[in-house]
């Protein structure tokens, strides 16, 4: 009888445990979920600079859109803080080194198709670099990072495996194949001989990918200068199993000009407001419960070129006056009101190597300003006079008020007298490349996480020609190569340190300020990474309806 009773027990027991679970699922069955927009509009005053061409484009907007439309062998994770265990699989699926550094051996991932079906394979990876490395053009990234420098070909092995055999064993190479240039092109979509250009009735014919989250929808612009730009989940992407893109549409808007992007968020008439708002819009917006301010490492560095080609910048004591003569203080305080940090180097605060070399002019020095300057005759009653360029359509946070600032702090020396003109960043970009401006502000985000992407393209010879500074130091070109050719992290600051020293010697440009990356959002908007790399990841980003 007592056996009974137990299994009675148990049987009731089990039946209660039944009818709960079963009350339980249907609780959250019935429970209403939360559901995502299916679009966001993204408001911002960037533009393309010319195209969707990896192999070409060289601006941060394009490369924004290329990682949206393309792949790489690998990537960085969402949150990256830099290191080498922030790079993960894309296309690659795994990859090994030899013991020289020498020969890299990636290992494809399987089944991947372009956004027409065509299958992913090694041939597109060779295809890819050939290309870049054929077409490269002096404003270009296969030039500005030098990819012929590094990589001496690209083999076959099989249909999912490929090896790179480098002329050095460049300790940076990982990270230069998660960046945009090194996304793998479709070769139907990218002649091997040419460039693939805006085409304004065809969006499928203005970029050569199709491997990434999202396809081109429309592309549209007005004068040379972006209007809109709308992009449209990928059903091939290969992790769309994995959830990606979390939102299916995404139009981005282009506004004139950081008053009126901030008008468009504040009256939420747009989900995401990026690059550029003003710092004084930054602060109000962080009191607005309605909306989100988030804030990210800052790798972002502006800086001033000096053209060396004319008189006076063609001599080096002048060009450290000028140096000596900035007041970084008032750009990041009063410009920035504190969102900005002041930078002595052209390697970022953070980044292993950097030192705060140009802290050796002053911050401002005008004792030392008037004194470089007196040996050229210069002084109150004959200033140095020369014109400062800056661009004028939102590329740049502040472009006009930065200018202002440097234009008073290069004058309160006494000795120095400055004109302020403008353009915008199409005609800028053009008289940069015709040289026709002998002093001009320009800035900088990180193709890849290593100093030697704010050195190489700078002051190298041939890496930086797409500056037109007329820089060429062979000495600077011995350093740079003994940095680049080395896998010691100790050996490499050591160099980048006596580069650094060498760059204020020569003082071919001064760094002014590194800038943090904000972004603002309605509230319901999530899957926002401001890290280091400074990549917006469309496919991340979504919202709660």
């Amino acid at each position: 009888m007592r056996e009974k009773a137990i299994g009675k027990m148990v049987i009731i027991g089990i039946v209660i445990v039944i009818i709960i679970i079963a009350g339980v699922a249907g609780y959250y069955l019935t429970m209403p979920k939360t559901r995502l927009k299916d679009t966001l509009i993204m408001g911002t005053t960037d533009s393309v600079e010319s195209c969707l061409d990896p192999a070409r484009a060289y601006d941060f907007f394009g490369w924004e859109i290329i990682q949206s439309l393309g792949c790489g062998l690998v990537e960085y994770r969402a949150g990256a803080t830099g290191s080498i265990d922030d790079i993960v699989p894309s296309l690659a699926t795994s990859w090994d080194v030899s013991s020289d550094g020498l020969v890299w051996t990636f290992n494809l991932r399987e089944g991947v198709k372009y956004d027409d079906g065509t299958e992913f394979n090694a041939t597109h990876v060779k295809y890819t670099f050939d290309r870049g490395i054929g077409i490269a053009d002096e404003d270009g990234p296969f030039v500005g990072i030098g990819y012929s420098d590094i990589i001496e070909n690209v083999t076959v092995v099989s249909k999912y495996v490929v090896k790179f055999y480098l002329k050095i064993p460049f300790a940076a190479f990982l990270s230069l194949m998660a960046c945009q240039a090194s996304y793998i092109v479709d070769p139907k979509y990218a002649p091997i001989d040419s460039v693939v250009e805006y085409n304004a009735t065809n969006p499928r014919a203005s970029h050569p990918m199709g491997l990434g989250p999202y396809k081109l929808k429309s592309w549209t612009r007005v004068g040379g200068k972006d209007d809109e730009i709308r992009l449209e989940a990928n059903p091939n992407y290969w992790n769309a199993s994995g959830g990606y893109p979390k939102t299916k549409n995404i139009i981005i808007k282009m506004y004139a000009d950081a008053t009126a992007l901030a008008t468009a968020m504040n009256a939420l008439e747009i989900d995401i407001a990026f690059r550029q708002l003003s710092a004084t819009d930054i602060n109000s917006m962080k009191t607005n419960t309605n909306l989100r301010v988030w804030e990210g490492t800052g790798a972002f560095i502006q800086y001033l070129v000096l053209q060396e080609k004319y008189a006076p910048f063609n001599e080096t004591k002048i060009r450290q006056a000028i140096g000596a003569a900035i007041n970084r203080t008032t750009i990041v305080q009063t410009v920035f009101l504190g969102q900005a940090q002041k930078l002595y180097s052209m390697i970022p605060i953070g980044m292993f190597s950097h030192t705060d070399a140009f802290q050796t002019l002053g911050d401002p020095n005008y004792t030392l300003t008037r004194e470089l300057l007196s040996e050229f005759g210069y002084n109150e009653a004959n200033k140095l006079s020369f014109k400062l360029w800056y661009e004028s359509s939102g590329h740049y946070p502040q472009s006009p008020q930065q200018a202002q600032a440097l234009e008073a702090s290069l004058e309160a020396s006494g000795v120095i007298s400055v004109t302020l003109d403008s353009a915008d960043w199409a005609s800028y970009r053009e008289k940069r490349r015709n040289e026709e401006m002998e002093a001009f502000i320009l800035g900088w985000y990180p193709d890849y996480i290593d100093p030697d992407d704010y050195i190489y393209p700078f002051v190298h010879s041939s890496g930086g020609s797409w500056l037109h500074h007329n820089y060429n130091s062979t000495q600077m070109d011995e350093l740079i190569a003994w940095a680049r050719g080395n896998t010691s992290t100790t050996v490499r600051s050591n160099l980048y340190e006596d580069i650094q020293d060498l760059l204020v010697e020569d003082c071919p440009l001064v760094p002014l300020y590194q800038g943090s990356a904000y972004a603002v959002t309605k509230t319901n908007v999530k899957g926002i990474y401001l890290d280091i790399t400074q990549s917006w990841r469309h496919w991340m980003v979504y919202a709660e309806e």
